[in-house]
């Protein structure tokens, strides 16, 4: 029964985004209490509208079976702050949960897929060094405070309650959406950290030149 409302979450707080979006349009603060309460009642009447016989929430599953719960904590947090103007995650816990999941994905999709003979998902299955390595993690981010650290350890709380239909840990972990856009957001990242290195240097030189001329 736990697994199967927890498998409406992501999916209602989608349409909670969606949403605020599209509040967004019309107005500058999405944010309130009373807006938030509106939007969510109607995202969940939305998610259990059935559709071909499933409520449509459960639809996602065809595109997705298990969404992972770094990506959900992200969502949730993204709601979170266009209702209250809070950040839950800061820049370090996103940018440490980008991390995670392009890392995660890197080691466990290729070889999923037959890119090699050692299949890592295995390791998720009962205790193992996923499962050790995982606890270090967690308690290394705990530790300096980092709060992606806290999302770590509703992974572990997760997988421990069985709110996902998989029993495997590793999708509790990553799923391939995660992946995918940790690897997006870290590609702009270098992509505008290089574009300012290059700017510096241009505005260095062009002064360097500037003041030779003026000498």
């Amino acid at each position: 029964m736990i697994t199967f409302a927890f498998s409406f979450l992501f999916p209602f707080l989608l349409v909670m985004v969606a949403g605020q979006s599209i509040v967004g349009l019309f107005r500058d603060n999405v944010g309130g209490w009373r807006t938030t309460l509106i939007l969510g009642f109607l995202a969940a009447l939305i998610v259990v509208i059935p559709v071909g016989g499933f409520p449509l929430g459960r639809w996602l599953i065809s595109i997705n079976a298990n969404f992972s719960i770094p990506l959900t904590a992200l969502v949730f947090s993204k709601v979170w702050e266009n209702a209250s103007h809070i950040k839950l995650l800061d820049r370090k816990a996103f940018l440490s949960s980008c991390i995670f999941g392009l890392t995660a994905g890197l080691a466990l999709y290729p070889m999923a897929l037959g890119l090699g003979r050692f299949d890592p998902y295995k390791f998720g299955w009962s205790f193992s060094l996923l499962f050790v390595l995982l606890m270090v993690i967690t308690v290394i981010l705990v530790f300096v405070k980092n709060r992606f650290g806290i999302v770590l350890v509703a992974c572990i709380l997760g997988y421990d309650l069985g709110l996902l239909e998989s029993p495997n840990l590793w999708d509790y972990l990553v799923d391939p959406f995660f992946a995918l856009i940790s690897g997006v957001m870290i590609g702009g990242r270098l992509i505008r950290e290089i574009r300012s290195k290059k700017s510096h240097s241009h505005s260095v030189s062009w002064a360097t030149r500037a003041e030779g001329s003026m000498r």
